[in-house]
């Protein structure tokens, strides 16, 4: 049995303190050229990191399954009012959206 304690990645023994919680089994039949991670409480099975281009990085979309380039580093910073208030609808996507 695997044992994972605040999503470590999971293992077969606990060092013995309280929290630990049964895991999944790592799968054992992993595609050639692939990778398995363990990301979000669950073993992924994925292509290997692209290799980022000059400007630019990939990340991995949790909920897509793939990953994703995006631009980073002389990005232009937008000016950002503060939020003065929220209507009930915009609050209940706020506290939704993670579910």
């Amino acid at each position: 049995m695997y044992w994972t304690k605040n999503g470590s990645i999971p293992s077969t023994e606990t060092d013995g303190t309280e929290g630990w919680q049964p895991a999944p089994s790592p799968p054992t039949d992993i595609p050639e050229g692939k990778h398995l991670v363990w990301l979000n409480w669950e073993w992924i099975i994925r292509d290997p990191k692209p290799q980022d281009r000059e400007g630019y990085q990939w990340n991995w979309n949790h909920l897509e399954m793939a990953w994703v380039e995006g631009r980073w580093g002389n990005v232009d910073a937008v000016q950002a009012e503060p939020i003065q208030s929220f209507t009930s609808d915009q609050f209940s996507n706020l506290t939704t959206a993670q579910l």
